[in-house]
């Protein structure tokens, strides 16, 4: 029961964030690719966290999981231009930023870069390092993906700030409450 409660809880929450940062407007296909990739790579840890089981994943996979999801990323940031989508780097970065579509063109190629990099150093570490060193990269590589994401998320609240400062200041110019 509490199981069920848990994992009813975490879609929820998951579904309203999914649901109020979605983007508005037309969707390229870059953006379901990665809304699906996202989908299906949270499947894959929900099932194997929570519904698996024992509940645990052997560790061969464990070891390349972090692998897979970069070398997945990457793949898609390569072929969505190859297939004409938009550049999926622009809405993993975030859109605030306005760049020609050849800068997206470079920054998306250095973020596939960077993830095939992050990705093979891990088959490095997993298979030549102690189990602490593996864990240490693994660690240290969500930091780094975290602040590519943080990045994002800053120039959301900012612009979000800026227009809600820009709102409130209109309002105080023209007297209203």
């Amino acid at each position: 029961m509490m199981r069920t409660a848990a994992i009813v809880a975490v879609l929820g929450g998951a579904l309203a964030v999914a649901w109020l940062w979605r983007p508005h407007g037309s969707r390229s296909p870059a953006v379901r690719a990665l809304l699906a990739l996202y989908g299906v790579l949270g499947a894959w840890a929900l099932w194997f966290g929570v519904l698996a089981p024992g509940a645990r994943e052997p560790e061969l996979v464990q070891l390349c999981k972090p692998t897979v999801v970069y070398w997945a990323l990457a793949t898609l940031l390569v072929v969505g231009p190859l297939r004409g989508w938009d550049y999926p780097a622009k809405w993993v970065v975030g859109t605030y930023f306005t760049f020609s579509a050849r800068e997206w063109r470079y920054i998306n190629v250095a973020l596939a870069a960077f993830l095939l990099a992050l990705g093979g150093l891990n088959l490095y570490v997993a298979f030549t390092g102690s189990r602490d060193e593996w864990e240490g990269y693994k660690w240290s590589c969500m930091a780094n993906v975290a602040a590519i994401l943080l990045l994002r998320v800053t120039f959301l609240w900012i612009d979000s700030a800026v227009r809600l400062a820009r709102y409130l200041y209109g309002r105080v110019r023209a007297g209203q409450p």
